[in-house]
């Protein structure tokens, strides 16, 4: 069991380290137009990292795994670490991070959306059972993610990224770890 949660943490841990790194960046460069969107964004993928790692320790009550159900429970944390490392461009010293977002939405909400529907199909490992109000959230964060490629509006895409932080504070405090 704790090779599971080995696998996961170091996955997590990629992931912060991503968006850390991005942000560290951010602060030294010289020059960069920033983006209320892609920062925001930002500060959500750190959030529900930090939310899904507490959040797996409940876990601890599957005795035995599948090799199916160990790679479907890695999906979400190898999903994150990808949307982390991509939140921020490489090179940010006279970046536009407007720019870097438009260029990266497919990307970025695509991915979003399977991280939604994988942490959903997560659930009956999580919790015995699927939780309704709770596989609700992720399905329409999902749509709201697919939504947000194709839908290029400002206002838009803050208001599902406002959205996703709030169910991520929700999910915080409706898990409790024992």
């Amino acid at each position: 069991m704790e090779f599971v949660l080995i696998a996961y943490a170091i996955l997590i841990g990629m992931g912060v380290a991503e968006i850390l790194r991005g942000f560290a960046d951010l602060i030294r460069a010289e020059s960069v137009e920033l983006d209320g969107r892609l920062l925001l964004f930002a500060f959500w993928v750190l959030f529900v990292i930090l939310q899904v790692f507490w959040a797996m320790w409940r876990i601890q009550r599957q005795v035995a795994w599948t090799f199916p159900e160990f790679l479907l429970f890695l999906l979400p944390a190898v999903l994150l670490y990808v949307i982390a490392r991509i939140s921020f461009p490489l090179a940010m010293d006279g970046a536009d991070l407007g720019v870097y977002y438009e260029r990266a939405t497919p990307g970025l909400w695509g991915l979003t959306a399977a991280f939604f529907l994988s942490a959903a199909s997560v659930q009956p490992l999580l919790y015995s059972s699927v939780q309704a109000p709770l596989l609700a959230s992720q399905l329409s964060l999902a749509i709201l993610a697919l939504a947000a490629i194709k839908v290029r509006s400002p206002s838009f895409h803050l208001s599902v990224l406002v959205a996703m932080t709030v169910q991520v504070a929700w999910r915080g405090f409706v898990v409790v770890v024992t």
